[in-house]
């Protein structure tokens, strides 16, 4: 019978960093936010074939819609059609003539045909407000966020667009919650797997040590001797004083009970999905929940764009006889409890927190 340790206390771990306009490096694409002026900030790493590129292509779009830089705009650079030469898309700003901040979003793309770019039509193009992500080996990844004038939008979706003969169509949908269920089933099999790379990959590094389970351990010691600091090298080194065969073990039977379930809404728009089961005398409850906007979003001090908050949470509860200090026995209550907290950033889930077991 598994057993799931009590809980002792919660250690808040900072949540990875992430670029939002890094281009992929197996695309070329040059990810662009307009200047208020209207020039095209083309990153450094772009080459000057890629730069006459995207002229050529704001060139073309000019002449169908003058000023679209007026209120911001960005592209990406990539082949879409794999006829060897790359195609633009362009995503802009709309808004009234007066307008300082655009109200909406159009998107453009606009295929190399010889020296000359042409848009596709528009029909096919997306009716949501997107966000540019990449392309990659000919697909085009957007994401759709909740409100097109937000400071801070949030990604409620992701699509993947591909070249079908005649133009770029959907190809492929995920929802916030698929996208969350996708990753965790990754990390489940990382930590059943035992594969560190995986795990470490969605932590922030260097880690404090202070208060992270790994009292008495050989971690801990290199630790102290680095001041208190724990790097990627040494997490890889001593990975299992941080996440011991028993808590990954915990982790991934939680993500494997609960990820097929049917997930109910709240009130407040978190969506829980729970399996629970009888073990013996034990009996355990698994459950995930995914919050969409969280309040840590607004912390002071953090930057990323949290889309989602997941919690993975495994319980265990078990009446036991323990002698009651007059000859006799008593019978008693015993709860135990560990869990996962992670946050949804540029659609890949970061470890934020973790309960660990005392």
């Amino acid at each position: 019978m598994r057993k799931i340790a009590v809980l002792s206390l919660m250690l808040g771990l900072a949540a990875c960093q992430s670029g939002t306009d890094a281009a992929p490096a197996d695309t070329g694409a040059a990810k662009n936010a307009g200047a208020e002026s209207g020039a095209s900030a083309v990153p450094a790493s772009a080459s000057e074939t890629q730069k006459a590129t995207a002229e050529r292509a704001f060139a073309a779009l000019r002449k169908l819609e003058p000023g679209f830089e007026r209120l911001g705009f960005e592209h990406l650079i990539g082949d879409l059609d794999r006829d060897s030469h790359d195609d633009v898309v362009v995503l802009f700003g709309q808004g009234t003539p007066d307008a300082t901040m655009a109200a909406s979003k159009k998107l453009v793309v606009l295929m190399s045909r010889g020296q000359d770019f042409q848009a596709l039509p528009q029909a096919g193009m997306p009716e949501f407000c997107p966000e540019l992500d990449k392309i990659s080996s000919g697909r085009l990844y957007l994401r759709a966020i909740d409100i097109c004038s937000a400071a801070r939008p949030k990604t409620t979706d992701y699509y993947v667009y591909a070249w079908n003969g005649q133009t770029v169509a959907q190809a492929e949908h995920q929802s916030r919650q698929q996208r969350v269920l996708a990753e965790l089933a990754e990390l489940g099999r990382a930590f059943r797997m035992r594969d560190k790379n995986i795990v470490l990959g969605r932590m922030n590094f260097p880690l404090e040590a202070v208060g992270l389970p790994i009292y008495e351990t050989e971690l801990e010691k290199v630790a102290k001797a680095a001041g208190g600091k724990i790097d990627r090298a040494m997490a890889e080194k001593h990975y299992t004083d941080l996440f011991p065969d028993s808590r990954a073990d915990t982790y991934a039977e939680t993500i494997e009970q609960v990820i097929g379930q049917t997930f109910q809404s709240e009130p407040d728009g978190t969506l829980v999905g729970m399996r629970k089961r009888q073990q013996g005398k034990t009996e355990e409850a698994y459950s995930i929940s995914i919050r969409p906007d969280p309040d840590a979003d607004r912390e002071e001090g953090n930057h990323d764009l949290i889309d989602a908050e997941v919690s993975v949470i495994a319980a265990a509860a078990e009446e036991v006889e323990v002698a009651d200090g007059e000859g006799g026995k008593s019978v008693e209550r015993q709860e135990g409890a560990e869990s996962l907290i992670l946050h949804l950033i540029d659609g890949r889930l970061r470890l934020a927190a973790f309960n660990v077991a005392g």
